[in-house]
């Protein structure tokens, strides 16, 4: 038996023939993978409405919205853990979340509206009181996560930090994105729900879009840097007398300071976390290098991406306006399901080179 649309497919691909020009692309059916829970994949495929994943670098805390029509077979409980995968057809469904039940929303509506997080809501519930002396920011981040009960994944060692306090006047979340920052990594979470601190991905973009084929809209933004030159100022004087003097008091603290970038407006920071002059000039170039490259945002709306995970670089391609063109860091993505709709994702993007972090409050309301 020849599949739906096969009919049409041939008329089409007849007409083209005698037109001579090729046949229009087949159209692509959107697809999806969502368990939480025990119920089968057929009771899913019949009682799902809507799924919508929002993920982001810390301290935003990644989410699933998955909708149901009342009576589907669908039966789920808080805690229950769970997945989603979204794709399509030709390609197959492609894991974009994994966590656990946080919240269930039932109304007379005839709708059931499931909210799920990740290890990002266990970090964000996590005050903690914790000195740590010469460790690493891989080594503090895997000790906080531990804490958290979060699954790490590939965390990279980054600065060692003669001395840094946890306090819980602040969420572990935040303790791990202000860490990450200070060796220009990205904390975000990968989509098997493991934690993940490095650099963004380099190499060949994740996926490419091209104008008036993958691009639904763009919009993008340049404005002034938010600083020039970055001057970094640690504490103690182990910058002159060596590791073992990072308590000692110093008077001039130029064995302590860092700088990177030039220009105005000039910033001073000081961080008393930073006890040598590798340290304080690391996060003096990271600092100035997000300050540069965050200069240009752009928000991208796309036919489903699920390849595009935040910190992946993306290119955008063949657009009217050339400066819309070029490469991309990811740091926030959107992706819905619905079956009314089909399958997008919006993307909030920032000039490739860009370390810097955020939510995905500019996407709410946005494009999608």
């Amino acid at each position: 038996m020849p599949a739906p649309g096969a009919g049409m497919s041939a008329v089409l691909d007849t007409l083209s023939s005698l037109l001579g020009g090729s046949a229009p692309p087949s159209v692509r059916v959107p697809g999806f993978e969502v368990s939480f829970g025990g119920a089968s994949a057929d009771d899913w495929a019949a009682a799902l409405v809507s799924v919508a994943v929002e993920a982001g670098v810390a301290p935003a805390v990644d989410a699933a919205d998955v909708v149901l029509a009342t009576g589907g077979g669908v039966e789920v409980a808080l805690g229950d853990a769970g997945s989603v995968a979204l794709g399509f057809g030709d390609s197959g469904a492609e894991a974009v979340f994994a966590g656990t039940v946080g919240a269930i929303h039932r109304s007379l509506s005839g709708e059931t509206r499931i909210a799920a997080v990740n290890g990002g809501a266990a970090l964000a519930g996590l005050r903690l009181n914790r000195s740590y002396e010469k460790r690493t920011v891989g080594d503090i981040v895997r000790d906080l996560a531990g804490e958290a009960g979060v699954d790490p994944g590939s965390i990279e060692d980054g600065a060692t930090l003669p001395f840094y306090v946890v306090d819980d006047g602040r969420s572990g979340w935040t303790h791990v994105g202000d860490l990450a920052a200070k060796s220009g990594f990205l904390a975000r979470f990968a989509p098997d729900g493991s934690l993940d601190v490095g650099p963004a991905s380099e190499g060949e973009p994740a996926q490419t879009f091209t104008f008036a084929q993958d691009v639904l809209a763009l919009d993008a933004a340049e404005c002034p840097p938010v600083a020039g030159a970055i001057t970094v100022v640690g504490e103690g004087a182990a910058g002159t007398q060596g590791d073992a003097a990072w308590s000692w008091l110093v008077k001039d603290p130029s064995g302590v300071t860092g700088t990177a970038g030039s220009g105005d407006p000039a910033r001073l920071l000081r961080d008393r976390s930073l006890r040598t002059l590798d340290a304080a000039s690391g996060e003096a170039e990271a600092t100035a290098a997000r300050a540069a490259a965050g200069a240009t945002t752009a928000r991208l709306l796309v036919a489903g991406a699920p390849k595009a995970t935040v910190g992946a670089t993306v290119a955008v391609v063949g657009t009217p306006d050339a400066a819309l063109d070029g490469t991309y860091v990811v740091r926030g993505v959107r992706h819905r399901y619905a079956k009314r709709e089909g399958f997008a994702s919006l993307l909030l993007l920032t000039r490739s080179g860009d370390a810097a972090g955020g939510g995905l409050a500019s996407l709410v309301g946005g494009l999608l």
